[in-house]
């Protein structure tokens, strides 16, 4: 099959279209012939380390969708034709395995490249709002960089969860009207707007329940500051940095909770802990559309370095798929 190869390149690991062998589906796994593969921020990295030290081909890519093609013998509920969508290694290719236990069923409504898009930034931003952030209904949300990926979905979560109120902060307004279509409330553009005085004017002080912060290091202060008595702060991207300093007497003092969110430390039984709370919170909202993924473009699979340029380049709004 052709795939996209993480090779050593001159100025640091690149990409290359190879031919390499088709996968082999182990007991409990799912071969899939893939119709989309989603792009995501940690595939910009072309690290070794999401991949098995197996000596073979170092296949890009995080996740995917597409139709059932094989089954290993273990394989439940899962039959040749299905439609799945799921976060899966190695699946910058024409074929790729899952664990059919993380695998989710692909809605027919959705296109191949809007399933493909679907599973890293839907399932970290509902686990980010409503399992750590324990979001309510009527309670208010601020995104801490709101045009990331998970940013973006989770404003468009937070809204169909019933949140009263969503803000989102960025370093220009350029996209906030784009971003008000997907239900953010008002945009704070850091960079000519004091924060905090913008969240206390939209909270009449308060602050806000649930924060999802997409920023990281230097960000941490301001969350503390901009959180209600007893909100959450949702530790999730690292885009300023991986080090920050806290003040622990003010965390103490408003009874904040800082949680991370990761699906790299996850086991199988987390991960379908997180498939089956976001399913039993949106899945007939996914079904009837009500929420719908944002693709900005497709790539062909041979096109995945030119595709990962844009990425690099933020000027997408929504997902980047690669096709085989």
């Amino acid at each position: 099959m052709k795939a996209i190869v993480v090779v050593p390149g001159s100025a640091g690991p690149t990409l290359a279209c190879q031919t390499v062998p088709d996968p082999i589906p182990g007991p409990t796994e799912l071969l899939v012939r893939v119709r989309g593969a989603g792009l995501n921020r940690a595939d910009l990295n072309r690290t070794q380390s999401h991949f098995a030290s197996t000596g073979a081909a170092h296949v890009a890519g995080l996740e995917m969708a597409g139709d059932v093609i094989g089954l290993g013998r273990e394989v439940q509920g899962w039959a040749v034709g299905d439609r799945v969508m799921s976060m899966a290694n190695a699946c910058y290719a024409e074929q790729a395995v899952v664990d059919y236990r993380v695998a989710l069923e692909a809605p027919s409504q959705l296109s191949w490249p809007e399933a493909a898009g679907l599973p890293t930034v839907y399932l970290t931003a509902h686990n980010a709002l409503a399992t750590a952030g324990g979001l309510v209904r009527g309670g208010t949300v601020l995104v801490q960089g709101v045009t990331s990926g998970v940013g973006m979905v989770a404003v468009q979560l937070a809204k169909a969860l019933g949140a009263s109120l969503v803000l989102g902060t960025a370093r220009s307004n350029s996209r906030f009207e784009r971003l008000m279509g997907l239900g953010m409330d008002h945009g704070i553009d850091v960079k000519s707007q004091d924060l905090l005085a913008e969240v206390n004017r939209h909270t009449g002080g308060r602050g806000v329940d649930v924060i999802v912060d997409m920023i990281g290091g230097g960000a941490l202060t301001a969350n503390i500051a901009c959180a209600a008595l007893a909100g959450r702060i949702v530790s999730v991207g690292r885009m300023g940095g991986m080090t920050d300093t806290i003040d622990l007497n003010e965390l103490a003092r408003k009874r904040v909770s800082l949680v991370g969110v990761t699906f790299r430390t996850r086991s199988i039984e987390d991960k379908q802990k997180v498939s089956a709370a976001f399913l039993a919170d949106l899945g007939a909202q996914l079904s009837d559309g009500r929420v719908r993924p944002i693709v900005d473009c497709t790539y062909p699979l041979a096109e995945a370095l030119a595709a990962q340029a844009y990425m690099a380049s933020n000027a997408h709004f929504g997902k980047i798929v690669l096709e085989p």
